[in-house]
């Protein structure tokens, strides 16, 4: 009996220990850093308007114009920087990740005007582009990672350099479904990031 029972003893202790180094092999760890802070960078345009009541007015365009560009270029561009100042000292860098309502198409990250404004456009959207010296390449609105640009926080301040555009909207085809004049109004909003 004391056999048996040594004999069982020694089986499951190899099969606990056996069970014991598969389980070590497929242990990971994570290690998740982040602050908390109550104060951000005050947020304004280069003409000084707080950031909850940002207004670009675009020029009026030909539709034939927006018909001829692409959606990696535009027309009736408008350059316009998000300005951030009284930064707290711990924070290095900024960016901005860029939403809207009316996401023309996840794939090309367009904004789709508000289709109830009375006398709207159709097949007319609009794009966003970083507009840096060092970086102008087009911002995929509504995307995880949307391709915008970082801003190095220097003494508390940064600039975001920013440029929107007309573009043919996402289910614009030539001749099929032309470009409809109207008026064109949509929005965006963002989340500041900070590291």
């Amino acid at each position: 009996m004391l056999k048996k029972t040594l004999l069982a003893s020694v089986v499951t202790l190899f099969v606990t220990g056996s069970f014991s180094a598969t389980a070590d092999t497929d242990l990971g760890l994570i290690t998740f850093d982040g602050a908390v802070t109550d104060t951000t960078c005050n947020i304004s345009t280069s003409n000084g308007e707080a950031q909850n009541n940002i207004t670009i007015t675009l020029p009026v365009v030909k539709k034939s114009e927006v018909e001829s560009t692409t959606v990696d270029t535009g027309v009736g561009s408008k350059n316009f920087e998000l300005l951030l100042t009284n930064c707290p000292e711990t924070l290095k860098s900024a960016s901005a990740n860029f939403m809207s309502k009316n996401m023309g198409a996840i794939a090309n990250g367009t904004i789709e005007p508000d289709a109830g404004v009375a006398g709207a456009a159709t097949n007319v959207a609009l794009a966003l582009y970083n507009n840096a010296p060092t970086t102008s390449s087009r911002i995929m609105v509504g995307q995880p990672d949307n391709n915008t640009q970082k801003a190095d926080l220097n003494a508390g301040s940064a600039k975001l350099f920013y440029r929107v555009a007309y573009v043919p909207g996402a289910n614009w085809v030539k001749d099929t479904n032309p470009v409809q004049s109207g008026k064109v109004s949509a929005n965006a909003y963002f989340t500041m990031s900070y590291e």
